[in-house]
């Protein structure tokens, strides 16, 4: 087996990886079973994972070595091989870090009652029988955004504190707070 076979190979297996896992988002966890905390650094409020195991990034690492070993066929294999294995950290340490850091700041609703008890801000003008915009207001915690019309049709501008009434048709009813 030539060093081209092999390269092609990791291309090909990275590349089918990752779209199975795409086609079949039910597989989604077993892509990230191998996701774990062993080799991970504290800064403030993110986590640096500096060892990128999870499967995904794994997939592209693949992808990046094959690829970039294709392209320096030409190069001696010692320094095509070191250039190459770089590549792939650095393109796995990267997805690994930025797929981490979305996770740790999905969405913290569970419930409605969760969305509606937040304190909310009309971010974008609500005009009079028409829809705008509210963001939630909490710094601490994730930010919700959702369209919006006021309960009894008059307008509200950007800035005005509300409440949320209820939730219909993935439009929040809001009054002034």
């Amino acid at each position: 087996m030539n060093a081209q076979t092999i390269y092609l190979t990791c291309i090909i297996g990275g590349i089918l990886l990752l779209l199975i896992s795409i086609l079949f988002s039910a597989a989604g966890d077993l892509f990230d079973f191998a996701m774990f905390d062993l080799f991970s650094l504290d800064v403030g409020e993110f986590d640096i994972d500096i060892l990128p195991v999870s499967m995904k990034s794994m997939c592209l690492a693949a992808t990046v070595f094959g690829s970039v070993s294709m392209l320096l066929l030409a190069q001696p294999a010692g320094i095509r091989h070191a250039i190459a294995g770089v590549s792939a950290y650095v393109g796995a340490f990267i997805v690994q870090n930025i797929t981490g850091f979305l996770k740790n700041h999905q969405s913290e609703a569970e419930s409605m009652e969760s969305i509606c008890s937040r304190s909310y801000v009309v971010n974008v003008s609500i005009p009079e029988q028409g829809y705008g915009s509210v963001a939630s207001s909490d710094q601490e915690r994730s930010v919700i955004t959702m369209t919006a019309k006021s309960m009894d049709g008059s307008a509200i501008t950007a800035g005005t504190k509300v409440n949320i009434v209820q939730i219909a048709d993935h439009v929040a009813i809001v009054m002034k707070a």
